[in-house]
């Protein structure tokens, strides 16, 4: 009951166009693209309850397998949750997120599939708007991580029952592209 698997195949048409303004790393990229990707999610949940829960864990793998695929980009995601409550109707949640996209033919994977920090796992910046850059493009990672940690203070608003503060801490790193760049 705790433990299921899911399993899926996804299929993507592109066609990847560049301006004069791109760097000779993304131009090379242009073109169009099939990819189909096998998808394969393991998750452990442990929580007292999916929505709103106040302790347990809840554990979330994920691998993106190519099938057909002109760069064969892998992609594993790793997503851990553990809830408690400190005090009385008080929830803390703290979480890890890990993932990667790499080559399984050592080629550069494409633009598109570069990987990009979740507005949730690190809230107050611009998505897409941080990572490393070819030029004056923001051009993804192939690798991230991010920590989160986050707490309701029921006490700020102790008669309203639609109402609820949060206090949260987020950390997060996207680095590594499989080519290089001046």
């Amino acid at each position: 009951d705790d433990l299921n698997l899911g399993i899926g195949i996804s299929n993507f048409y592109e066609k990847i166009t560049t301006d004069a303004n791109a760097s000779a790393l993304q131009k090379s990229q242009e073109g169009n693209y099939w990819d189909t990707f096998l998808k394969l999610d393991f998750d452990y949940d442990k929580r007292n309850q999916k929505f709103q829960a106040t302790s347990g864990f809840k554990s979330f793998y994920s691998l993106d397998i190519p099938i057909i695929s002109d760069t064969s980009t892998l992609v594993n995601s790793y997503n851990y949750s553990y809830y408690t409550e400190l005090f009385d109707e008080n929830i803390t949640k703290a979480s890890l997120f890990l993932q990667s996209a790499n080559s399984i033919t050592g080629e550069n994977i494409k633009l598109s599939e570069r990987l990009f920090i979740p507005s949730r796992k690190l809230r107050g910046f611009e998505v897409g708007k941080v990572g490393p850059k070819d030029g004056n493009d923001f051009i993804g990672g192939n690798y991230i991580t991010s920590i989160n940690l986050n707490t309701t203070l029921p006490q700020l608003f102790p008669n309203a029952q639609n109402l609820d503060a949060t206090v949260f801490i987020d950390a997060a790193n996207i680095w590594g592209v499989d080519y290089n760049s001046s």
